[in-house]
């Protein structure tokens, strides 16, 4: 399932990368181009624009209207929508750039790392695009709160995963 969010969901194509989904966020571009990529790539729109959504429909393009709610109902809704499960950290993708998180040892990105991270941290991965360097760091307990939510929110999303 690949995804394409427009200029008002940035933090939205943001987790659904972290939590495993191909994402592009496209901002500063007019509705016919976003429109042109989500039908050129095969990408499942996301929206809050009813207007886009309509156009994206009459031109045969898979869209989802997302109301002006919150993170967890935005993923919730998605998740629950297409049957999927959320593959953190399995698949994760860089939630900067999109690109695939290639898993590495301590040792490839030794000074990319913060001493305290470095030790308390089990694993690590670096962005195959941009570079970026990811670890189990503080932020994880969050990540983990948020899926937790989800489930809470879409419980019939448990256990279909097709990412």
């Amino acid at each position: 399932m690949r995804f394409l969010a427009d200029e008002m969901l940035k933090k939205t194509a943001r987790w659904l990368r972290l939590i495993g989904f191909d994402t592009l966020y496209l901002e500063k571009l007019s509705d016919a181009a976003v429109l042109e990529k989500a039908l050129m790539e095969e990408r499942v729109l996301l929206t809050r624009d009813e207007e886009l959504a309509k156009q994206a429909g009459k031109l045969g393009a898979a869209v989802l209207l997302l109301p002006q709610q919150g993170i967890v109902e935005d993923l919730g809704k998605i998740l629950s929508a297409y049957g999927l499960t959320p593959a953190f950290p399995e698949k994760t993708r860089c939630p900067e750039c999109n690109g695939a998180l290639l898993d590495v040892k301590l040792e490839e990105i030794e000074g990319e790392v913060p001493e305290g991270s470095r030790e308390s941290s089990k694993r690590f991965w670096k962005c195959s695009s941009c570079g970026k360097v990811y670890w189990e760091g503080a932020h994880w307990k969050n990540i983990k709160r948020l899926l937790d939510q989800i489930d809470e929110h879409v419980p019939e999303a448990k256990g279909q995963n097709v990412a």
